[in-house]
């Protein structure tokens, strides 16, 4: 009977399930005469019940970008291969850093890391320009030293 409305087979199954449930639900305060047309009103309503709530709430498609902004869809995390790949970056550009001084290495690290040149000579008891120093003397051996195919980014 729900195939002939227009339900799909998994529908159908949910609907009849329903059915039942709301059957034997009603059946254990009730007596029922006649089961079969009581499972029958019963699966009539629900479909009516059903097709009045997908009218009054269309679907509507919207945009995967759109979709993507209000509810995450994709893992911004990266994963096992991207997080290996880059701790054997970090660790190629560590032993690249270990020909400057320690100093200069925690500075360059500290700036790569997003803090600003004020923030650095601060915490390092230094002027910004020596900061700059320090982070331009690192880059410059890192782009000097840096093997062909290293991701600069």
């Amino acid at each position: 009977m729900c195939r002939r409305r227009g339900y799909s087979l998994e529908d159908a199954r949910d609907l009849v399930q329903e059915a039942y449930l709301r059957f034997f639900d009603y059946r254990r305060s009730t007596k029922v005469r006649d089961p079969d047309s009581l499972l029958r009103r019963i699966i009539i309503n629900l479909s009516i019940t059903r097709f009045h709530r997908e009218r009054s709430n269309p679907v509507t498609f919207v945009s995967i970008d759109r979709l993507d902004r209000r509810i995450r869809l994709v893992d911004p995390a990266p994963g096992p291969e991207r997080t290996l790949a880059a701790e054997q970056e970090l660790n190629a550009v560590a032993n690249l850093l270990s020909a400057v001084s320690p100093r200069t290495c925690q500075i360059f690290i500290a700036q790569r890391g997003g803090y600003s040149y004020e923030e650095i000579a601060a915490a390092f008891a230094v002027k910004p320009r020596t900061v700059e120093k320090h982070v331009a003397s690192a880059a410059l051996l890192l782009e000097e030293m840096m093997p062909e195919g290293f991701d600069r980014s």
